[in-house]
């Protein structure tokens, strides 16, 4: 059985949306002698300048659903930032499929406690500036993960016996250090197969979620 891994460094959201900033068009406008000839110098425009991309508009808009969380489609962006400055990138991950009754190759796994094993895929990619962290590691284990039917009601165990589906070969690591990309799956233990599963890891006011 995998032990749980809480996120080791306070994994700051970052803010998703486009903030551009346009500085008014302005023009040096031309002045006449007293003879009333136009001067030699032609007035010159300013052209208004081209809006930077923020760190944050690469995770697209901010989206949130009633539970507070950002919300997220399959393939979308979602990022952490450092816990010294949230215009700090540490990783890039995507959720890029999640898959209902989950086969299982561990050739012990048990029957699923709650109904269905889930399956969720991720791929991660941590930068050369998670090194600066004080704990310079994230982790996606199934311990910071939610579930929650169609309706809307959280299921009190996500885990139940997910633990025992897949080999080591196919889970996603549990620590994940600087400057590493990694790809690999979470199972959790569900009882429905339509669903809202929410990532939310220790230290985390808001998490992210994912409709199923």
């Amino acid at each position: 059985m995998r032990t749980a891994s809480a996120l080791t460094a306070t994994l700051t959201l970052l803010a998703l949306g486009l903030a551009g900033c346009s500085a008014p068009a302005s023009t040096v406008a031309g002045t006449t002698t007293d003879t009333g000839k136009t001067p030699d110098t032609a007035p010159v425009a300013s052209s208004t300048p081209t809006p930077t991309p923020t760190v944050a508009s690469e995770f697209g808009e901010q989206v949130k659903s009633a539970r507070g969380n950002l919300v997220k489609q399959l393939g979308q962006l979602a990022g952490t930032a450092s816990s010294t400055g949230a215009d700090t990138v540490t990783s890039r991950f995507a959720v890029t499929n999640i898959v209902v009754d989950q086969p299982c190759d561990s050739g012990y796994s048990e029957s699923p406690q709650n109904g269905h094993f889930l399956g969720i895929h991720l791929n991660v990619e941590t930068t050369p500036e998670l090194a600066d962290d004080a704990s310079p590691t994230v982790s996606f284990s199934e311990y910071d993960w939610q579930a929650y039917d169609a309706d809307g009601k959280r299921l009190n165990d996500p885990i139940g016996t997910a633990w025992s589906c897949l080999s080591t070969a196919q889970q996603l690591p549990v620590d994940i250090g600087p400057g590493q990309s990694v790809s690999g799956w979470i199972v959790l233990d569900v009882a429905a197969t339509t669903g809202i599963v929410v990532l939310a890891p220790a230290g985390s006011a808001v998490g992210w979620e994912w409709s199923y």
